[in-house]
């Protein structure tokens, strides 16, 4: 085991990963009341390349690997059962391109939707990507892997299927791009005049491939484009909140 965690500093630099008792104990549970399991390393890689050679060496030492956007789920899907590995996505958080013409932005596997929303209004404010019904920091990575819903969902259906393209490292540790990237460098599609397969990934929750870069459609922002939701059990009170 020793052997392994030296490989792991080798691949990310020791700031990149642990194997101290108080951060494996954070990194054993979620929010949810599932029972903890502890994890025998945290790594946290910067890069596709890091990633990919992480996987590798799990591949060869039959460790277990658990991918973590930001831990919000709270049914056990980043609690690693099995111990081995949980791959902290958290340093991948770079938004690589947004292309207005075309409209789509690219993040890295560790970009959170608060984020993304943050930048566009900053500096696209025409433009709106779908955020989900959860907090700001749910990473787009994870909340496509889970086929999750969003704020124009009613318009255009779940939020994976606003997905244009994907980089994933493999269980293998091949890296595999999905749709127009994997034919050039724009990220406009997964079809419909190539073959989709988006679905070997999308809505596996991360357990056929862990996710480096995604591509993402968006929309013109509307002049009226945000719902409140309130809840009451008085009913003389709806006419006054309205």
């Amino acid at each position: 085991m020793s052997d392994i965690f030296k490989s792991l500093i080798e691949i990310v630099g020791d700031r990149g990963v642990s194997n101290t008792p108080e951060e494996l104990w954070f990194y054993s549970r979620d929010p949810g009341v599932l029972a903890p399991h502890r994890p025998d390393y945290v790594v946290a890689p910067q890069t596709t390349d890091q990633v990919q050679k992480v996987v590798q060496l799990a591949n060869r030492e039959k460790v277990p690997i658990v991918p973590m956007g930001n831990g919000m789920a709270l049914t056990g899907l980043v609690i690693p059962l099995k111990g081995g590995i949980v791959m902290d996505m958290k340093r991948m958080n770079k938004i690589l391109e947004v292309n207005e013409k075309a409209r789509y932005v690219v993040v890295e596997g560790g970009t959170s939707q608060g984020v993304l929303k943050a930048y566009l209004q900053d500096h696209y404010p025409h433009l709106r990507h779908s955020l989900p019904d959860a907090p700001p920091v749910t990473t787009i990575a994870a909340n496509v892997a889970l086929h999750g819903q969003g704020r124009l969902t009613q318009q255009y259906g779940f939020n994976s299927d606003m997905v244009t393209g994907l980089e994933v490292v493999l269980p293998t540790g091949d890296i595999c791009k999905i749709g127009s990237p994997s034919l050039g460098p724009y990220w406009f599609s997964k079809g419909p005049t190539l073959p989709d397969l988006s679905g070997l990934f999308l809505g596996w929750l991360g357990t056929t491939g862990i996710f480096t870069k995604v591509g993402l459609k968006l929309y013109p922002n509307k002049k009226i484009r945000e719902v409140e939701l309130f809840v009451t059990d008085r009913v003389e009170l709806v006419s006054e909140i309205l």
